[in-house]
């Protein structure tokens, strides 16, 4: 993955800088105090009540959208209860000083399921946290490059220096991913006899 360098010299006639230019940032956050498996009992109970909809999943259960302060939104806890700590701790300037909004979702992914390309309009933010995930290839998130000029147009700065315009990241269970809500993502297959269980949020911060 390219870094940015310093300024380097190559037989005393040229400097040369490496410089990077809009950068598309993917936090990756660990959280290693979660209570998964009430979490998973909750997805359960919820899908028996909450006949779902269907967004971008291909088979699978999304659930309905649960907000704060709204019935339904005690399923999300404790990883709700995360966003105060974790937020103002991205290296945005200036940080983020409060969260607005948010709304939470399950979504149970069986053998065969997966989820076309999408983005989240209309929030700053958007992530998913793993619950749940089977041994074995059970989906991947992948992200799409979104500078579609470089992407359509520019297959040698692509290949060459990118190494490709999509970037996939394994599912584990206890990590999160935060990113731009407009960023484009899709979630590979299952293929495994078992459930992979996720919570995706959508955010909109100061």
């Amino acid at each position: 993955m390219p870094v940015e360098l310093p300024p380097y010299i190559i037989d005393g006639t040229y400097e040369i800088e490496h410089q990077l230019l809009f950068q598309t940032p993917l936090f990756q956050i660990k959280l290693n105090d979660i209570d998964n498996q009430k979490l998973i009992e909750n997805a359960y109970k919820l899908k028996e009540i909450d006949k779902g909809k269907l967004a971008s999943n291909v088979g699978g259960w999304h659930s309905n959208y649960y907000n704060l302060g709204e019935d339904g939104i005690e399923n999300f806890n404790p990883l709700t209860e995360k966003f105060g700590d974790i937020l103002p701790t991205l290296p945005f300037d200036p940080p983020i000083s409060e969260l607005n909004d948010a709304s939470f979702w399950f979504n149970i992914s069986k053998k065969g399921d997966y989820n076309n390309s999408h983005n989240h309009p209309r929030c700053d933010l958007s992530g998913v946290y793993y619950v749940k995930v089977p041994e074995g290839d059970c989906g991947n998130i992948n992200f799409k490059d979104p500078r579609q000029s470089l992407s359509y147009g520019n297959p040698f700065i692509v290949e060459r220096y990118h190494d490709g315009d999509v970037k996939s990241r394994m599912p584990k269970v206890g990590n999160m991913y935060i990113f731009p809500s407009s960023l484009d993502h899709s979630v590979g297959k299952n293929y495994i006899d078992d459930d992979r269980i996720s919570i995706s949020f959508n955010l909109t911060v100061n």
